[in-house]
């Protein structure tokens, strides 16, 4: 489904906004007794009237393809990813069980954030990962919404046409979008991904499976993950991957910041100002230097 598919599930004057700014558009945000917003890089705007919650609980189940049982499991972690890429953040009513939330029984709002293939947005990126005789392992940092995972796809992309053998390690089906195992977007012709399983478990499997060079996967955000970082580092595999961070300083300092201390990722990219755009580079191998 494109973004262009997407619109034919809106309201017909909504529908029109969309497909009129489907290239800037970055979320679309859908909320019971509130007209839409759209969000571009920088700004938003409202469009139409109220949307009725029957309305936003049918397009939701829309964008899941009628599938909502099959979806539980991620609703369950406020979220469903659809089959292009676009992940939909949700909120409602869950049902209470023993130690958490159980299923999800009412949305109330969607968070649709548009996946797109930027060729050459990674080109900064790869020159700090390939420039020297080996792959530098490197980590993106940003806040939410600044582009992180265009950035990895893209580098998944021009590491696989240098001649790298890629795996992608892609929990939540926004870096490749397969369908039935095949990407749908772009990530190069020596790319291999496992879709839809934890991070940690795929990223020992595209080592134990595939022999990459190096993998690339999005948002390290636990201890399973870090531990699956150093087993990768120590069978000679380089890794590209991103964290939410607004500051690189207070990262490093964190608990998931010994990655950087302990020599995992030399090379750690912030992004900041608007979508994509580098503010600062720091090359840990050379004792913490700004590059830019």
């Amino acid at each position: 489904m494109s973004l262009m598919e997407l619109a034919a599930f809106l309201p017909s004057r909504l529908a029109v906004e969309v497909e009129a700014d489907c290239d800037r558009l970055t979320e679309l945000r859908l909320r019971a007794g509130q007209p839409a917003q759209l969000v571009y890089a920088g700004t938003d705007r409202f469009v139409g009237e109220p949307l009725q919650p029957q309305l936003v609980r049918k397009i939701a189940l829309s964008l899941m393809e009628h599938s909502y049982y099959a979806r539980e499991e991620e609703l369950a972690q406020g979220f469903f990813t659809m089959r292009n890429g676009f992940r939909v953040g949700v909120c409602g009513s869950f049902a209470r069980r023993e130690g958490g939330c159980g299923s999800m029984r009412a949305i109330g709002s969607l968070c649709i954030r548009i996946a797109r293939a930027i060729p050459g947005c990674a080109e900064e990126v790869i020159r700090q990962i390939s420039g020297g005789n080996q792959l530098v392992s490197t980590l993106i940092l940003s806040r939410p919404g600044m582009g992180k995972t265009t950035i990895l796809r893209d580098a998944a992309r021009l590491l696989s046409q240098q001649g790298y053998m890629v795996g992608i390690a892609d929990e939540r089906h926004e870096i490749a979008a397969c369908r039935d195992g095949v990407p749908t977007l772009d990530v190069g012709p020596r790319s291999d991904v496992v879709d839809g399983c934890p991070k940690a478990q795929a990223m020992e499997q595209l080592i134990r499976s595939m022999a990459p060079d190096v993998i690339v996967t999005d948002e390290i955000g636990n201890l399973q993950d870090s531990s699956s970082v150093r087993e990768a580092a120590r069978r000679g595999v380089a890794i590209v991957s991103s964290a939410h961070a607004s500051n690189i300083e207070v990262f490093v300092a964190s608990g998931l910041g010994r990655l950087v201390r302990d020599g995992l990722f030399p090379c750690v990219i912030l992004l900041e100002g608007r979508p994509g755009q580098i503010g600062q580079i720091v090359n840990y191998g050379d004792g913490g230097a700004v590059c830019s």
